[in-house]
């Protein structure tokens, strides 16, 4: 009977140490995966940012300084939305004709 105590305990601490090593490498993989992600949002918005700098360049370049309101819309404009002005800049007679 003693011996049956002893093996139960033991294998119930070896349950228990192989549940915390499962949970410990769960938790590293998630936090490897937190990064990774984070590591790509980052990415992404710095070249979004980068897009954003380039375009405002171009623009200020054609038709002088931007008034606040089309800054904000440039601040606010998607990465399609970016593409669109980049291209419409060369061809623009105007900034209201650029921001349609």
């Amino acid at each position: 009977m003693h011996d049956l105590q002893e093996t139960y305990e033991m294998i119930t601490n070896r349950f228990e140490e192989w549940k915390e090593r499962q949970r410990l490498a769960g938790v590293e993989q998630g936090l490897e995966q937190g990064v990774e992600q984070g590591r790509a949002q980052g990415v992404e918005q710095g070249r979004l940012e980068g897009e954003r700098a380039l375009v405002l360049r171009q623009i200020q370049h054609r038709f002088g300084d931007l008034p606040a309101v089309y800054r904000l819309r440039l601040q606010s404009a998607s990465q399609a939305e970016l593409e669109s002005l980049a291209d419409r800049v060369l061809d623009a007679t105007s900034l209201d004709e650029l921001f349609l």
